[in-house]
């Protein structure tokens, strides 16, 4: 499979907390509800956002939007992934 990280937090909406974008964020890569929820856990941990987790985005700093964005859109396991200035 081929995916792109073209930029961090396409697709958030600021009025949802993260889990609710996690799972917004999943479902337009295709994912199942099922290995989304499987997910949650690890993406959280890897933001460092746990706590923070039902706390709509349009309360986050700056650097929580990028770290919850980079942690979802890195969880994935492509053959190929082709990544834009997205990390500049």
């Amino acid at each position: 499979t081929v995916d792109s990280l073209i930029q961090l937090g396409a697709g958030f909406d600021s009025d949802l907390n993260a889990i609710e974008n996690i799972y917004l964020y999943g479902s337009l890569h295709r994912k199942s509800r099922e290995e989304i929820k499987k997910r949650i856990p690890a993406i959280l941990d890897f933001a460092e956002l746990e706590e923070f987790k039902t706390t709509p985005l349009k309360y986050y700093s700056s650097g929580m939007y990028a770290r919850l964005g980079f942690s979802v859109a890195i969880d994935r396991d492509p053959d190929i992934l082709l990544v834009d200035e997205v990390l500049a």
